[in-house]
Parts: structure tokens; C-alpha cells; sequence
């Protein structure tokens, strides 16, 4: 029987499913194309430079689906995404900030 913490990851795994996006995914390391999901929360303001204010853009994925590194390319809607660095990474999602390509 599965142990709390795995049934409360699982249900949380089904969630972030249900409001991601499926995207096409092409890893940097020149492994071929594949479909996953992402979730692009709202644009947060990064608040590090007090005089330059500058909204950044967030993709989330989820860690089950597969690894997920820097200068890895995300496609949606037909346009293409570059993650550009970590922003965070919990026990189910990670999340990266990325630039329109």
C-alpha cells in the first residue's frame, strides 16, 4: 500500500496534468523531441534590481515526465521557448525561467 507522502504526490502529479499544457519538448542534450506538459504561470517582477523592474516569465514541468536543464527549447502555440535558468524545484515540479526564441 502506498505510504501518504506518495498518494498526496501522485494526486498532485494528476493536478499539475490537468492545468498544464502538452508542449513539444527538445532537450539540449540532442535526445530526440518529445511531448510534455507545462504550466506557465502568471509573469512574476523580479524584484533583485530595485531600479530596473523587469517581469520574468516562468515555465513549470513536471519531474516524472523527465530531466529538465538550461538551454533546453519548449515549442507551444508555435512559438519557441528557451529555459534560461533554474528558478525553483520541489519534490514534484521544477520550474525555470525561459525567453520567447
Amino acid at each position: 500500500m502506498p505510504s501518504v507522502n506518495e498518494r498526496i504526490a501522485a494526486k498532485l502529479a494528476r493536478a499539475f496534468i490537468k492545468l498544464a499544457q502538452p508542449c513539444q519538448f527538445i532537450p539540449n542534450s540532442g535526445s530526440p523531441a518529445f511531448s510534455r506538459s507545462v504550466h506557465l504561470p502568471p509573469t512574476e517582477i523580479d524584484r533583485s534590481n530595485e531600479y530596473i523592474q523587469e517581469p520574468i516569465a516562468l515555465a513549470e514541468f513536471l519531474q516524472q515526465e523527465g530531466a529538465v536543464m538550461a538551454d533546453d527549447v519548449f515549442e507551444l502555440n508555435g512559438k519557441q521557448h528557451r529555459l534560461t535558468q533554474l528558478h525553483t524545484r520541489d519534490e514534484i515540479t521544477v520550474t525555470f525561467i525561459y525567453l520567447e526564441i
